[in-house]
């Protein structure tokens, strides 16, 4: 795959999951694990869930680092792609009315947001820090994918709970789901583990098997 497909791809699953985090907040069932760390940070710190995204980025890539998962571009660039858009968005998504209709939501936008963040994998020109995170503990600790990211949806979601963020049955569904449907979409996409975790290890910027990243 060249550069530009990957860039392509890169930025459209930043965009899927831009637009599903956005649906779960409309929900208003509980967010997933990690944007309750976020949302909390928010609350707290008096600032946007975008800017709380930018800084969770950053520091989840310092995190990635210890783990050597280096950044590629991708990684670096993610997390104010994702922060921007999710301010841009936000006022545009409609809240959503129903209980079933708010619980489906947030499935579907679990099982999606996973997509999103298969084909920012894919895309090889560096994974988002999060799944940086996933990838450096699964290799680190030879874990496979699934538990690996549900026991750090357990430490993100205890942090943001403290913090005080949005905490609800939606937040038990996406964390159930997300480990599973990242699993799942990276096989249909042909994205083996082994080709993520060089993608997030690499330290070199180049033309490459794993991209730029």
């Amino acid at each position: 795959m060249g550069t530009t497909p990957r860039v392509a791809l890169l930025l459209a699953g930043s965009a899927v999951a831009t637009v599903c985090y956005a649906v779960t907040i409309r929900a208003g069932l509980g967010l997933g694990p990690l944007y309750v760390l976020q949302d909390g940070l928010a609350r707290r710190g008096g600032i946007t869930i975008g800017t709380s995204v930018m800084i969770t980025g950053f520091a989840l890539v310092a995190l990635a680092m210890c783990l050597r998962s280096w950044p590629g571009p991708g990684t670096l660039v993610l997390p104010v792609l994702g922060g921007l858009g999710l301010d841009a968005l936000l006022p545009h998504v409609p809240a959503l009315h129903g209980l079933w209709l708010r619980a489906g939501a947030v499935l579907a936008a679990t099982w999606v947001m996973a997509l999103g963040g298969a084909m920012m994998i894919r895309a090889s020109i560096g994974v988002s820090a999060y799944d940086s995170v996933m990838l450096g503990l699964h290799r680190t600790l030879g874990r496979p994918l699934a538990p690996t990211r549900l026991a750090m949806e357990a430490v993100a979601l205890a942090v943001g709970w403290v913090l005080g963020g949005a905490v609800g049955v939606g937040t038990v569904m996406t964390g159930l789901l997300i480990g599973p449907g990242i699993t799942f979409w990276m096989r249909v996409t042909g994205t083996t583990a082994g080709t993520a975790e060089r993608t997030a290890s690499e330290p070199r910027v180049g033309a490459g098997p794993t991209g730029a990243g």
